[in-house]
């Protein structure tokens, strides 16, 4: 059965987001797929929160931003934070955290404007995060409550029979590489990259590049293509 965008992601398509990530698998994803979903929302890219300002949250709605630090790290990040998001009270706020994070996020960052997600968080529930209301979602995400959220089912461990140039392709686009600079690094010819792409996502049945970012970053490609859940 087709999957109904409108309920599902398009509550608010004009979405303004900034996105805090230092993975460039997380930045292009979310860029590509939201774009997919609602071709009139805008994403703005900072590599760090302290980038933040209340100048540029005037103009956005949600901001993404990945946690991926130190306790001591966490605190400054919370202290900054917290003074802007006193003074701008329309945003929402979506954080991607590690689960050790989890019962600190949850006594220092949680609010109704406010939700929880995991570093290992489908791409669809990020998305749906990104373009629902606060209230129609979850604030604490199952992936996140689950103390064995990063562990391989038993369905995902089975490999798909991607061959060597398709793995090497998927897992540098993985890391942030565009094809033609994939073809240069490999001293191939452009369509043959492009070509070993398409073939790829055929094997994976795989649509369009929204669908093979969302692949990419799920538990299952992470694991085939030996991703860490949060590497730079």
């Amino acid at each position: 059965m087709p999957e109904n965008k409108a309920s599902l992601f398009l509550r608010n398509p004009f979405c303004r987001a900034v996105i805090i990530s230092k993975r460039p698998l997380m930045k292009e994803g979310l860029q590509i797929v939201m774009k997919e979903k609602a071709a009139e929302s805008s994403q703005v890219f900072l590599e760090d929160y302290i980038q933040l300002s209340s100048e540029i949250l005037e103009h956005v709605d949600v901001v993404i931003l990945e946690l991926e630090s130190s306790q001591q790290e966490f605190t400054e990040q919370w202290n900054f934070l917290s003074q802007l998001k006193s003074t701008t009270r329309h945003v929402r706020w979506i954080f991607i955290l590690p689960l050790h994070f989890r019962n600190i996020a949850v006594e220092r960052l949680l609010t109704d404007k406010t939700s929880l997600l995991s570093l290992y968080e489908p791409m669809s529930s990020i998305i749906e995060h990104v373009f629902n209301n606060a209230g129609d979602v979850e604030k604490i995400s199952k992936s996140l409550l689950q103390e064995q959220a990063a562990q391989p089912s038993i369905t995902d461990t089975v490999k798909t029979n991607l061959t060597f140039s398709e793995y090497r392709i998927l897992r540098l686009i993985s890391k942030g590489w565009k094809l033609v600079q994939i073809a240069t690094l490999l001293e191939k010819n452009y369509k043959t990259v492009s070509a070993q792409k398409k073939s790829a996502m055929r094997r994976l049945a795989l649509k369009t590049d929204a669908e093979m970012y969302s692949w990419i970053l799920s538990d299952r490609g992470k694991r085939e293509l030996n991703i860490p859940p949060y590497n730079h």
